[in-house]
């Protein structure tokens, strides 16, 4: 595991070089499409952690800040992160709170466990996201004159108000176009998503090995944690670490659907069949698929 994430390291190293925010250069947009397929082509959950492994501290704070990048609605960034560290609190989640045998080692061996929380209470962030755009100086007066009724609108809290929300937006639908209300627990857990998948291949990037977790007892851990369970809900767990030596050996990637029948063709069921195939890719794309097959 560890060479092949060295490989990818350099890959992407390479490819931020030349990148800016507004374009890149024909080579650049070559090489960074080349570094993000060799991450999200090798990247898979680890069965098995080596137990006793620090990551030094300079790898898992550019994890962390690769991981503040994620989207979020309305830049509400509806996502706390604890990390767990202290070998007394894993072996205690694991033994009080984890659900099954696997998530139970992963939880005690694991450099870190990343638990990641989705606030209910968005309205309660309003204010400090309204003071950061503002110092960011990048909307327009317009959008930050609605942001906070919008926002608030759309967020859904409390199950009543949602429930009228969605009464009056479908009735309202039929003449014009509505927003979908959606309760806050689906809304924050969506974006707080986004957030965890960016953290996994960030730490990927630097030949750290994941496994996200489901499989837990959420009051449990809310208890351990000291986690406000009014105000916030734990959607997944990511154990991070090192793998344990030679087991990428013996796993294989889990099958994923064909493209066919995940992806559709202007309306729903219409298959997409008139994409070209790969003949358009670069010559690294022999490169890039060598280190994902062999990850």
């Amino acid at each position: 595991h560890a060479p092949h994430a060295t490989q990818i390291r350099k890959q992407t190293c390479r490819s931020t070089l030349n990148i800016g925010t507004t374009g890149m250069t024909s080579p650049s947009v070559t090489t960074a499409a080349a570094s993000f397929r060799a991450l999200a082509r090798s990247r898979r959950s680890t069965r098995r952690f080596q137990p006793n492994r620090k990551i030094p501290d300079g790898v898992l704070r550019d994890v962390l800040e690769s991981t503040l990048t994620a989207p979020s609605g309305f830049n509400m960034q509806p996502t706390q992160v604890i990390l767990v560290r202290n070998q007394e609190m894993k072996q205690r989640l694991a033994k009080e709170a984890m659900l099954g045998g696997g998530n139970q080692w992963r939880t005690q061996d694991a450099s870190v466990l990343a638990v990641f929380l989705s606030d209910l209470h968005v309205h309660k962030r309003l204010s400090r996201i309204v003071e950061l755009e503002k110092e960011g100086n990048m909307r327009d007066p317009a959008y930050m004159a609605l942001l906070p009724v919008v926002s608030t609108f759309l967020t859904g809290e409390g199950h009543a108000a949602t429930w009228m929300k969605q009464v009056a937006t479908t009735a309202l639908s039929a003449v014009q176009p509505m927003p979908a209300i959606e309760p806050v627990e689906s809304w924050s857990y969506k974006n707080t998503a986004l957030a965890a998948q960016t953290y996994t291949l960030a730490a990927h990037s630097h030949g750290l090995a994941t496994c996200m977790m489901e499989g837990y007892d959420n009051r449990r851990v809310q208890r351990l944690l000291q986690i406000p369970p009014e105000r916030y809900s734990i959607p997944l767990i990511v154990a991070t670490g090192y793998e344990y030596q030679n087991e990428s050996l013996h796993s294989k990637k889990t099958p994923r659907l064909p493209l066919e029948e995940v992806f559709f063709d202007g309306t729903f069921g219409v298959p997409l069949s008139d994409l070209d195939d790969e003949t358009d890719l670069i010559d690294e794309e022999t490169d890039v698929s060598e280190v994902a097959a062999s990850s």
